[in-house]
């Protein structure tokens, strides 16, 4: 596909469904099942912040329904109010077409199905709806690809007095210092490229203490430091390869918009000359057009027990 005239961040989530479902590290995964069918609630309590547009939800729904839960109750929490009306929208088709009976209404109830799930939408800040979180914990906290945006103490601080006691952290897909495109341009620039898009990630204003780049190493580290044991955790890693000349599914949008990201971030950057910068942006989008651009961006899952 030639690059978009627009783009879509609810695109862009729906088009890295794929590739998360590469990523995820199933030991984390297999792991985060096994214990969270393991909890004695009824129903199962579930808080996700930054939930996208509910793949998430369609997972855990999918692993538990054959497990021996028969309640749960999920907690749907994004910023954005377009991506929470994307997932409420896509999680009732996903729903129907496996043939549950959805209400209509709020909260979203599937019933008529192996297990009955009831979701509770938000479009929050996950700091507001911890501060004003009323009734049960949760017997699990899910934030994927979430926390490299924050001031990780600040976030875990106020996210755990929301979780019971022995809740589980299931945090995957956390970055963690390394992207790589493939076939080289040139190794000067490419390297600059990556390091200032890296170094692009940190907010100066809270002293280096947005993890950005390297948050998976971070979150290992300040989970260590809250007391938090830690049940696995693994590499989650982007792999994106083109098979016979093209990409899965939307994933032709998804490397467009990985280069959007990055064009956005660093045009206009010191260090980079202008031409020489959309030169380089141009002929990656042009091997996104042949089917030649092979992506990776290294990455954590960490699944972890509340003290």
């Amino acid at each position: 596909m030639s690059e978009p005239a627009t783009y879509s961040y609810p695109r862009y989530l729906e088009a890295k469904r794929t590739v998360d479902a590469r990523a995820l590290n199933r030991r984390v995964w297999s792991r985060f099942v096994d214990e969270l069918a393991a909890r004695e609630s009824s129903p199962v309590r579930v808080l996700e912040v930054g939930g996208g547009v509910g793949a998430t939800v369609e997972r855990i729904v999918e692993a538990l329904a054959s497990r021996s839960v028969d309640n749960l109750d999920y907690t749907f929490v994004d910023l954005e109010s377009e991506n929470v009306e994307a997932a409420r929208t896509g999680l009732r088709t996903w729903a129907e077409g496996r043939g549950y009976s959805v209400s209509d209404g709020t909260p979203q109830v599937w019933t008529d199905g192996p297990i009955t799930v009831t979701v509770r939408f938000a479009a929050a800040d996950l700091f507001d709806v911890a501060a004003s979180h009323e009734g049960p914990p949760h017997d699990a906290l899910v934030a994927q690809a979430v926390l490299d945006l924050l001031h990780i103490p600040d976030a875990l601080g106020a996210l755990a007095p929301l979780l019971a006691p022995g809740g589980l952290w299931y945090l995957p897909i956390h970055f963690d210092g390394v992207t790589a495109f493939e076939p080289r341009v040139n190794p000067d620039l490419d390297a600059r490229v990556e390091r200032l898009f890296h170094e692009s990630m940190a907010d100066p204003s809270l002293e280096g203490e947005r993890a950005g780049a390297h948050c998976g190493r971070r979150l290992l580290r300040h989970l260590h430091d809250s007391d938090a044991p830690f049940l696995e955790a693994g590499s989650s890693d982007w792999v994106v390869v083109p098979q016979d000349g093209a990409y899965p599914g939307d994933e032709a949008y998804f490397l467009h918009h990985i280069l959007h990201f990055i064009e956005t971030e660093l045009t206009g950057h010191p260090e980079l000359g202008a031409e020489a910068f959309a030169d380089w942006v141009a002929t990656r989008r042009q091997q996104v057009e042949t089917g030649e651009l092979i992506y990776i961006a290294h990455q954590l899952d960490v699944l972890a027990r509340s003290p």
